[in-house]
């Protein structure tokens, strides 16, 4: 009963936090989907069958992450200063994004693991996505099934793809912020 509560309040809380503006950062924009598409190349089993899955796992992610990344909201924050930096907001479409993301991962582990669904199952797996969503660094646990890395790759990649074709300021912030310890260090100097 108490993990049912604790994930309905993760829940609430990723969602209502979609609808919030955050400041785009190199480890969650470009370092997690890189490990992703590492971690698909490392679990990977050549074969015909799973070449095909791969290709439609890997299609359907780029439509899910360019759909997010299109409909993402971007604002310029301190446009005035040479500070300048853009927020983005994932909104009602990355949700949707996300939702469809879940769905297809449950439907490729009754598909190809030959389970029944359960809603047990169901909502394990919705939970552990919010938390890895909430908490990028727990991906890096290694492991999992090449499928789902090649979706989650392929969909957080093109997503950030479509938002830096969308913002020459969100590609600006990213790098901007790589260089926040040298910024610390120039002001100390002075």
């Amino acid at each position: 009963m108490i993990t049912v509560i604790l994930s309905l309040l993760l829940l609430i809380y990723f969602i209502r936090g979609q609808f919030g503006f955050e400041r785009p950062t190199r480890w969650r924009y470009w370092l997690i989907p890189i490990f992703a598409a590492v971690m698909f190349v490392i679990t990977f089993k050549l074969s015909v069958a799973n070449v095909l899955t791969a290709i439609v796992m890997i299609l359907i992610g780029i439509a899910i992450g360019t759909y997010q990344g299109h409909f993402a909201t971007i604002q310029a924050v301190d446009a005035d200063t040479d500070t300048a930096h853009v927020e983005v907001r994932g909104g009602l479409h990355y949700l949707i994004g996300w939702l469809l993301i879940l769905v297809i991962q449950l439907a490729a582990e009754v598909v190809f693991t030959h389970e029944h669904l359960e809603w047990s199952s169901i909502s394990k797996e919705a939970f552990q996505s919010v938390i890895e969503e909430l908490f990028p660094f727990r991906r890096l646990h290694g492991g999992g099934w090449w499928v789902l890395w090649a979706l989650s790759a392929s969909a957080s990649l093109s997503s950030t793809l479509a938002l830096e074709k969308r913002s020459p300021g969100f590609r600006a912030t990213i790098k901007r912020h790589a260089r926040r310890n040298e910024r610390r260090a120039d002001r100390k100097r002075k």
